[in-house]
């Protein structure tokens, strides 16, 4: 059961994906995927690594285990996946960005000293309404739109749902690695491989990763995390949907409407309509 749950999150799933690329052993796919994002080539520094993995697994909040990795040259390079779209990722990703800014500066460091941060979010879903996949932001001056200025931070959107409707060119890098995550489309992931062996490389390191006993053990703890939240807050609707019936069921017998009546409209047992208080 454990080996089916990761394979059925895959690498959009946040424990997987944060696995896969935090390993020392995966260090190269982890600098060929960024030099494809940033489409120039980069070393890896350092990936941080969070002692706190099953307490994040546990906790259903946005972007708990985003990947941080620092470049040799000095830049920041946050990734996240996030598989729905819950109407805040423009807020999220400023937050995240701004961050990694305030974090550089400590006690006696000049503002020139702060590197750029750079923000690569995965999504599942739409989310720019333009017909591109991969949107790069970058600040201009608004009456010349050549010059470029507060570049401190930059975001890179990915957006899986419209990659797959598409027929990309899969000689593209980017894309490549693109099928390799996004996994939806096999044809697609069949053509990387063929086009690039460190992408058939990467799918042999995911298939031993996905039989690794921690991340199994990780992959349950947040699966039951997941499902005891959706449980709760049904249990949740469901006690609103009946405090409701309360309320309105007050209201008709303040009016002193037949009882029988306010059983039928509220579903209402009558010796919890008789119990009712009312003004």
């Amino acid at each position: 059961m454990a080996n089916e749950i990761v394979k059925k999150l895959g690498m959009k799933s946040d424990i997987v994906f944060k696995a896969f690329f935090s390993r020392e052993e995966n260090r190269k796919c982890l600098e060929e995927f960024i030099s494809s994002v940033l489409e120039k080539q980069i070393k890896v520094k350092n990936v941080v690594h969070d002692a706190r993995l099953e307490q994040l697994a546990k906790e259903d909040k946005y972007g708990v285990l985003d990947l941080d990795v620092e470049l040799e040259d000095g830049k920041k390079v946050n990734i996240e996946i996030q598989l729905k779209d819950n109407h805040n990722i423009e807020e999220r990703t400023t937050y995240y960005s701004s961050k990694k800014i305030t974090e550089q500066i400590g006690i006696g460091q000049e503002f020139e000293e702060i590197n750029q941060v750079i923000i690569i979010a995965i999504l599942d879903y739409s989310f720019i309404e333009l017909p591109e996949y991969i949107t790069r932001t970058v600040r201009v001056a608004n009456e010349h739109k050549e010059y470029e200025i507060n570049n401190v931070e930059k975001y890179i959107y990915i957006e899986l749902e419209k990659f797959r409707k598409q027929n990309p060119d899969m000689k593209n890098k980017l894309n490549q690695w693109i099928a390799f995550i996004d996994r939806e489309r096999g044809d697609l992931l069949e053509m990387a491989k063929k086009e690039n062996k460190e992408i058939k490389e990467a799918e042999e390191r995911y298939n031993v990763l996905t039989g690794d006993a921690e991340l199994k053990r990780l992959a349950e703890v947040r699966l039951m995390s997941q499902l005891e939240g959706a449980s709760a807050k049904k249990v949740a609707r469901e006690e609103g949907r009946i405090e409701e019936r309360f309320e309105i069921a007050k209201k008709m017998k303040n009016k002193n409407m037949p009882i029988e009546e306010i059983i039928e409209l509220t579903g209402l047992t009558k010796e919890q309509i008789e119990n009712l208080t009312v003004n």
